[in-house]
């Protein structure tokens, strides 16, 4: 590996996850990297083009360059393709915010968001990770996946897991087809799988709501909407 490509894509993703402007100091703190190492990588980053700077402020941004890479990238996704018109079908059914994430390492990346009228306080957006194993989307993705079960050893040797109650809740998940999270604190997400071309699941569509306004009735309401599109979606995402 590269050591200077290396540095400068942590640099680039430190920024392009950050909300909101950073300081040298913050970046060089996040990466691990002397300031003098940072300073002369973003001056590079900023002459290309994928970086930016406040002049009175000093502080550095990702620029739209750098999202037109993940743009393009997105656009010629299937599953993408696939799903905007499901998502949309999800979110009039159910008024509430939709999400199709994807199976990235042992994360789950959002690649679209519909926002309901109404939203709670999330905590992912659009390019956001999370880990698999706390999302109703990665649950859902992770009680079929070949891999499921290295995915939780690593995320276990990060973090606090009790595997035997995540392999119940996965166990759960295959048996009724769909996952329920509360990763973001006061809302609920119900989330199911979407198959890809070779039919191992690939993608997640799940739909999010304040504890509060999902009654049982409206619970109902939602894995409906979350288990119909998910179904259409793996078919579409088939033909593709």
């Amino acid at each position: 590996m590269d050591r200077a490509v290396a540095r400068a894509f942590n640099i680039l993703e430190t920024l392009a996850q950050a909300h909101g402007p950073a300081r040298l100091s913050a970046v060089a703190q996040k990466t691990g990297l002397q300031k003098s190492t940072v300073h002369r990588i973003l001056g590079t980053l900023t002459e290309l083009g994928y970086t930016e700077q406040d002049g009175p402020s000093g502080l550095y941004r990702a620029s739209l360059k750098a999202w037109e890479l993940g743009a393009g990238v997105i656009t010629d996704l299937p599953i993408k393709r696939a799903a905007a018109g499901f998502l949309q079908e999800a979110h009039r059914a159910t008024g509430e915010t939709v999400s199709l994430t994807v199976l990235t390492g042992d994360d789950v990346l959002y690649l679209d968001k519909i926002i309901s009228p109404r939203p709670a306080r999330f905590t992912t957006r659009i390019g956001s990770r999370a880990p698999a194993t706390n999302t109703a989307g990665g649950k859902a993705i992770l009680a079929s996946h070949p891999e499921a079960e290295a995915i939780m050893a690593r995320s276990a040797a990060r973090r606090s897991l009790d595997l035997d109650a995540l392999r119940a809740e996965l166990a759960e998940t295959r048996a009724r087809g769909y996952a329920v999270s509360s990763y973001s604190p006061g809302v609920i997400s119900i989330g199911a799988a979407v198959a890809g071309p070779r039919g191992l699941p690939e993608a997640a569509i799940s739909v999010s709501a304040p504890r509060e306004r999902v009654t049982p009735a409206k619970q109902a309401q939602i894995i409906e909407a979350v288990l119909g599109a998910a179904a259409r979606m793996s078919e579409a995402a088939g033909a593709l």
